[in-house]
C-alpha cells in the first residue's frame, strides 16, 4: 500500500467524502474501536475483530461453522487417551510480518507469555487457567499468583518437542480444547519481534516482574507481527488500516487494503452503503434494514445464520462510590445511591419488570427475534426453556420496589446514571425503555443515561463504578460454561464489573463446572436458570435473528457467529467485483 493512498484514506475518515469504495479496498463501517492489539491483552470484539486477521491459531473454523475445525498454522494434531496432552504439528515455511520464520519456539513463547502476564482483562488465565496451572487466579493480585504458580508449571504446559512441534500439557481433561484453540487468545506471536521490542524475554529469571503487567503500556499495545493475510499499517481514532501480506503462506489476498472505519451514528454508516462509500457495515437492529431493502448495490443475508452470543443489563452488586458521579450522593437519600443498592434482590427484581420484551423484539427487532429465560444462547446445552421470562408489569415492579430497603425506596426515591457504550442504539434502547417506565412509576426515582466510546465504557465498567450497564458476551467457544461462568459466578470475567456475589447460585455453578457427565451439567445448568429468574441478577435482552448487509460486488461472504467480526467473515474470505 502506498503511504499517499494510506494518507487518503485518514483524510476520509476525518470527514471528507469518497464517491466510492476503491475497487482493492474493502471498507467496513462499524462502532468499538479496538483496545489492544495484544492478543493476551484484548477481550473485545474491537480489538477482536483486527486481530482474527492479522494473527493466526493452531486451528481455526471452517467457514461458517461452529463446531468443525480445519488447519492453520497446525497441520495436524493429537490428543492422548486422557485428554490431557495435545500434540500440535506445525506449518513449515510461514513468514511473520516482520519477515521473520515460524518456528515452535514462537507458538511455545506465546502461551506462555499469556501465563506470565495472566492479565484479569485478558482472556489467557480466564479461559485456560485451570486446565494450564489449576488455578485461575490473575495478574490482578502478582503475590498470590506467584504463591499458586511456579515458573516450572508454566514451562511444562507448553514444551517444544522439536523445531516445528508443540506439545500442551494440562492438569485435567479439556473436551473443548479444539474450540478453545480457535480463540484469538491463542495466537502464535512473533516472539523475536516482540523480545527485541522490549517484551518478555521468556526467561525464568524475568517472569516475575511480568505477573499481571499492565501491557497496554507495552510494546505490543498497538504494534503487531503475526502471520496473517493482512497486516496493520495505521490505527488511529477513525480507523484501521491494514494491507495485504504478500509473503502470507496461503497466497497473496487479492482485496490489497482494509479498511475499518469507526463510525458511531448508525444513520451515517447506512448512507455509507448506500452510496458505496463502505462495502459493508454493522447494522445494529433489524427494524433499519427498511433503509436498505431494495436499495440498488446492496445485498441482505439473513436466513439460517445462527447466534451465539448474549447480551444483558447487568446490576453492580458493590459500586464503587469513590470520585463517582455516576452515583449521585452515593446515599439512600432520593439524591443518589449507595454502593451495595443493587444487593437487595427487590430492587433487581423491580427493574426486571420494567422492560417489556416482546415490545422490544416488534419495535426493535420488526419481530423477527426472540426472548431468552436465562444468560445462555438457547441452542447450548443446559438452557431452561421452562423458565418464566419477567417483562413489563408495572403493579409487579411497584410491589418491589416499595418492599426494597424495608420500604424506605419508595418514599425516599433515587438517581443514579446507567451506561452504554457510543454507538450501540440497540443498548441504548433498553435504557431508554426502563428509564420511562421507571420514571413514570415514582417521580422520586430518577435513571439518566449516558454513553462512552468503547475503550471508556470497558474502563469505566472495569472501575466497577457503573450502577447500571448494558454489555454483551460473544463465546469463545461452545460450551454452556463460557456463559454461566461469565455471567452468575463470583470468579466469572463479568464478576469484575458486577462484583455478583449470591452463594446459593454458585453452589450449583460449582457443581456443574466440576462434573464431565453432560446429562448432569445440563440438569444443573437449567437449575441456574431458575435461579436466574428468581434472584434476578441481570435482564437478558431478547435476541435478534442474525443478518449481515454488504454492498453486492463483494464476493465470498458468509457468517460465523464466533467470529468478533459482526460482518461474520474473514477478511481473506473475500474478493470484489
Amino acid at each position: 500500500m502506498k503511504r499517499t493512498f494510506i494518507a487518503a484514506v485518514l483524510a476520509v475518515v476525518a470527514g471528507i467524502a469518497l464517491a466510492t469504495a476503491p475497487a482493492d479496498t474493502y471498507v467496513y463501517q462499524t462502532f468499538g474501536e479496538p483496545v489492544s492489539f495484544d492478543p493476551v491483552r484484548a477481550y473485545d470484539t474491537g480489538s477482536g475483530e483486527i486481530l482474527e486477521n492479522v494473527y493466526e491459531t493452531l486451528i481455526t473454523y471452517d467457514g461458517a461453522a461452529i463446531d468443525q475445525f480445519i488447519p492453520a498454522l497446525a497441520t495436524s494434531w493429537e490428543a492422548s487417551p486422557d485428554l490431557k496432552t495435545w500434540t500440535f504439528h506445525l506449518r513449515q515455511g510461514v513468514k511473520f510480518h516482520s519477515g521473520n520464520t515460524m518456528t515452535c519456539r514462537d507458538a511455545e513463547w506465546s502461551f506462555k507469555y499469556g501465563m506470565v502476564v495472566s492479565n484479569p482483562e485478558g482472556s489467557t488465565a480466564y479461559l485456560m487457567g485451570n486446565q494450564f496451572l489449576g488455578t485461575q487466579i490473575d495478574g490482578s493480585d502478582p503475590q498470590a499468583f506467584q504463591d499458586a504458580v511456579t515458573f516450572e508449571q508454566i514451562d511444562h504446559a507448553a514444551e517444544c518437542l522439536d523445531d516445528f512441534t508443540l506439545q500442551l500439557n494440562l492438569t485435567r481433561p479439556e473436551p473443548a480444547m479444539l474450540a478453545i484453540m480457535a480463540f484469538y487468545a491463542y495466537s502464535v506471536i512473533d516472539s523475536q519481534w516482540a523480545i527485541a521490542n522490549g517484551m518478555w524475554d521468556g526467561t525464568e529469571a524475568t517472569w516475575t516482574d511480568w505477573i499481571g503487567r499492565d501491557v497496554t503500556q507495552e510494546f505490543m499495545q498497538r504494534h503487531e507481527s503475526g502471520t496473517g493475510a493482512y497486516q496493520v499499517v495505521e490505527w488511529t481514532n477513525d480507523a484501521v488500516v491494514a494491507k495485504a501480506f504478500p509473503d502470507y503462506w496461503g497466497g497473496k489476498d487479492p482485496i490489497d487494503n482494509v479498511v475499518i472505519q469507526y463510525v458511531d451514528e448508525q444513520s451515517t454508516r447506512i448512507l455509507a452503503l448506500q452510496q458505496g462509500d463502505a462495502d459493508a457495515i454493522q447494522v445494529n437492529e433489524r427494524s433499519e434494514l427498511v433503509k436498505l431493502r431494495g436499495a440498488p448495490g446492496v445485498d441482505i443475508m439473513e436466513e439460517g445464520l445462527g447466534d451465539t452470543s448474549v447480551t444483558a443489563l447487568f446490576f453492580n452488586f458493590d459500586i464503587n462510590t469513590g470520585n463517582n458521579e455516576d452515583v449521585g450522593s452515593g446515599q439512600l437519600d432520593g439524591n443518589g445511591i449507595p454502593a451495595n443498592f443493587f444487593q437487595d434482590v427487590n430492587v433487581r427484581r423491580g427493574f426486571a419488570e420494567l422492560f417489556d420484551q416482546q415490545a422490544f423484539i416488534d419495535q426493535i427487532y420488526e419481530g423477527d427475534g426472540y426472548t431468552l429465560t436465562m444468560g445462555l444462547p438457547n441452542t447450548f446445552l443446559g438452557y431452561n426453556p421452562d423458565v418464566p421470562v419477567r417483562s413489563l408489569d408495572l403493579e409487579a415492579a411497584e410491589g418491589h420496589f416499595r418492599a426494597a430497603f424495608g420500604g424506605e425506596l419508595w418514599d425516599k426515591g433515587f438517581e443514579f446514571t446507567a451506561l452504554y457504550n457510543a454507538g450501540n442504539t440497540v443498548r441504548q434502547t433498553v435504557l431508554e425503555i426502563i428509564k420511562e417506565n421507571l420514571e413514570f412509576l415514582n417521580p422520586k426515582f430518577t435513571m439518566n443515561i449516558r454513553s462512552l466510546p468503547w475503550s471508556d465504557f470497558l474502563a469505566r465498567t472495569g472501575e466497577k463504578k457503573a450502577p447500571i450497564f448494558v454489555l454483551g458476551w460473544g463465546a469463545d467457544y461452545a460450551d454452556p460454561i463460557n456463559f454461566i461462568d461469565t455471567f452468575y459466578s463470583n470468579s466469572g470475567f463479568y464478576s469484575s464489573r458486577t462484583s455478583i456475589n449470591l452463594p446459593e447460585m454458585q453452589a450449583v455453578i460449582d457443581q456443574a463446572d466440576s462434573s464431565s457427565d453432560p446429562s448432569e451439567r445440563a440438569f444443573l445448568y437449567k437449575q441456574v436458570g431458575t435461579l436466574h429468574y428468581d434472584l434476578a441478577p441481570l435482564v437478558v435482552v431478547p435476541e435478534q435473528n442474525n443478518f449481515t448487509v454488504f454492498r453486492d460486488t463483494l464476493q465470498g461472504v458468509y457468517y460465523n457467529p464466533m467470529l468478533s467480526n459482526a460482518a461474520g467473515f474473514l477478511w481473506k474470505a473475500v474478493s470484489k467485483k
